[in-house]
């Protein structure tokens, strides 16, 4: 029976996307599981924290090549374009993990800048080398994941996720019962994060090739006009790909600073193990509220409508909907976070960290559950602007977020704060200074389009006259104000 209640729809495309999130997350920790049986584990993950993040640094940006397949995909050769670009940002990385690996720039990169032993050092090098091809794969399936959802397929990109992590947890159990344990630890993580992504690109691909690539085929050729290009997906990608980019590139310049504020002793290893423990378990309850961002170009047609059925979807309804998944998120985080033991009792009985580790990691969660109200701020925000095609105005706001980190980077320890309360500190200052330049940019870009229509307002009357000559006897389907920059920029490409 069909559900008549109006937030349905956002709740039911949100759950799938929404479980994609919690479940990378908790595929990391599934990782470090992988690692914390192992001898010097503290190590370990003090080694894999850093090369990982540094891949998903990399990552990060191919990531947001799924809003090309959401907004701008719309045929095979569309879709080629795509790869292209995920293509040539695989292709760097793999030069320069290789770079890492077999030259001194590894050697300065990594025990120089970070300051860590060089058994830690050459462990990081070596997680870098293993995970130099993982980019592409990833890329790929977020690529073709948009596309997915923009015929709103998201159940399959929430299942091709829950299948990921399932596979990467069977791989680090089957390993774990291997001499890989005590004879190269790091491969374990490595190998489980690649079997779960090969299989999550193959069930992304396959929902492709069944529900869309025949519509392709079959569709007419696009307008020469409206031919999506190279150049055309880089213009819409980059400024996303910058703020992800800066986003992911966040936690390697956590992690730098808080290892040289403790001058590579005992102290800044155990601080990078908490980082890399606490961080995937705190960003589980709000990492989710970054998906809101897709509700409206998803629901553009419909929530810019003006006339309608009463229970349809609008921004009003968009607007209430997320605020709803905030305040859950927040409910969540001071449930499990600020009750004594509920965080403590998770890591060590499930994560089997050590006791004394997982105290240290209470204050940072604590840090986090105030996280969700920048994130879903900046989402929601975002989201409209994705649906004007206007997401050159975000970019700033990556620049504001690199510098308030850098900034509070420095001025913590000055006032005692020192470790991983160091850290995530000023991952939060890095997080309030961003969405409160995503909200200045949302409303210069109001601004503009507001004025962009009173300047079209403000046309001739005979021009008024001739258009209403031509459309005689044309039913219009009547929209409100705020589409009609939208609308217009839609019928020019």
């Amino acid at each position: 029976m069909k559900c008549s209640w109006s937030y349905w729809p956002l709740l039911k495309y949100l759950v799938p996307l929404a479980l994609t999130i919690v479940i990378q997350d908790s595929a990391e920790q599934a990782l470090n599981r992988g690692l914390t049986s192992a001898q010097n584990s503290t190590r370990v993950l003090a080694s894999f924290g850093i090369g990982y993040n540094l891949i998903k640094f990399s990552t990060g940006p191919l990531m947001e090549i799924k809003h090309v397949g959401l907004v701008q995909v719309h045929s095979i050769p569309d879709s080629i374009k795509g790869l292209i670009c995920v293509a040539g940002v695989a292709g760097t990385v793999v030069l320069v993990a290789l770079l890492i690996g077999f030259t001194k720039l590894g050697y300065y990169v990594i025990d120089k800048v970070y300051n860590v032993q060089p058994d830690v050092g050459l462990l990081t090098r070596q997680c870098i080398l293993y995970l130099c091809v993982f980019p592409l794969m990833d890329g790929t399936a977020w690529l073709y994941a948009g596309v997915l959802l923009q015929h709103k397929h998201s159940m399959i990109v929430g299942t091709a996720s829950v299948v990921d992590i399932f596979t990467q947890i069977g791989v680090v159990a089957i390993l774990l019962q291997t001499p890989l344990n005590y004879d190269n630890p790091m491969l374990i993580p490595v190998l489980a994060l690649y079997s779960g992504c090969l299989i999550r690109l193959c069930i992304v691909m396959g929902g492709y090739f069944k529900f869309v690539h025949r519509k392709y085929k079959i569709a007419s050729p696009p307008n020469p006009q409206a031919k999506l290009t190279v150049g055309k997906v880089l213009w819409f990608w980059w400024p996303l790909a910058l703020v992800q980019a800066i986003q992911r590139i966040s936690r390697p310049i956590v992690n730098l600073f808080v290892a040289r504020d403790l001058k590579g002793t005992d102290e800044a290893v155990e601080a990078l193990a908490v980082l890399t423990v606490s961080y995937p378990v705190g960003r589980v309850p709000w990492g989710w509220l970054n998906e809101i961002k897709t509700i409206a170009p998803a629901f553009k047609k419909e929530a810019l409508l003006l006339d309608g059925p009463r229970n349809r979807i609008t921004p009003l309804k968009i607007r209430i909907f997320n605020a709803c998944c905030l305040a859950f998120s927040l409910a969540i985080m001071f449930v499990v976070f600020w009750i004594p033991g509920i965080a403590t009792s998770f890591l060590v009985n499930v994560l089997h960290v050590e006791p004394e580790l997982a105290e240290l990691c209470v204050t940072p969660l604590r840090i986090f559950t105030f996280f969700a109200i920048p994130v879903a701020t900046r989402a929601h925000l975002t989201s409209w602007l994705l649906v004007y095609k206007q997401t050159k105005f975000v970019a700033p706001s990556a620049i504001v977020r690199l510098v308030t980190l850098i900034v509070t980077l420095i001025v913590l320890p000055l006032c005692g704060v020192h470790g991983a309360s160091h850290g995530v500190g000023a991952l939060l200052a890095g997080f309030c200074g961003e969405a409160l330049t995503v909200i200045a940019a949302s409303a210069y870009a109001d601004y503009k389009r507001g004025k962009k229509k009173k300047n079209e307002e403000e046309r001739s009357p005979d021009d008024d006259d001739h258009e209403d000559e031509n459309n005689q006897g044309v039913k219009k389907l009547p929209v409100s104000e705020e589409s009609q920059s939208f609308l217009q920029e839609e019928s020019n490409v």
